[in-house]
């Protein structure tokens, strides 16, 4: 579990170095870069994800842990700041995530007036940081 945990808090961390290049004068055009970068590799790290699930309904086999819910996090990020290209790639990833939101608690949660999709990322940032953002990569 710790494998996989790791490796998905690493996309999660480079998603944020994406969203928040460092400060310099050509903040944009490294934000574009590392973006650019960061989709050349994402249907490879997405597909390590959804190797790593195999058959399984769950990231530890039979049994939900917390890690799926991180994990269903930051494939939710995905889903809103990336085409679904990506992740329809990986229909086992995208049947994950429907497991996971239609979990007691968690559909209630995704149906009411208190979720917001977006924005993921405060307004500092050069994407999803906006209610109405919309992928184009």
């Amino acid at each position: 579990m710790g494998v996989i945990f790791d490796q998905v808090n690493e996309l999660s961390v480079d998603l944020g170095g994406v969203a928040y290049p460092p400060e310099v004068d050509n903040k944009k055009e490294i934000h574009d870069m590392a973006r650019k970068k960061y989709v050349e590799a994402l249907d490879d790290k997405l597909g390590a994800i959804a190797k790593f699930l195999g058959k399984d309904d769950w990231m530890a086999g039979k049994r939900l842990t917390y890690v799926d819910f991180f994990i269903y996090d930051v494939l939710d990020k995905h889903r809103c700041l990336f085409l679904p290209k990506h992740l329809n790639k990986f229909p086992a990833l995208i049947a994950y995530m429907i497991r996971i939101e239609n979990l007691k608690g968690v559909k209630e949660y995704l149906n009411s007036d208190a979720f917001k999709p977006m924005p993921i990322f405060g307004p500092f940032a050069f994407f999803g940081n906006s209610e109405d953002f919309v992928p184009n990569e």
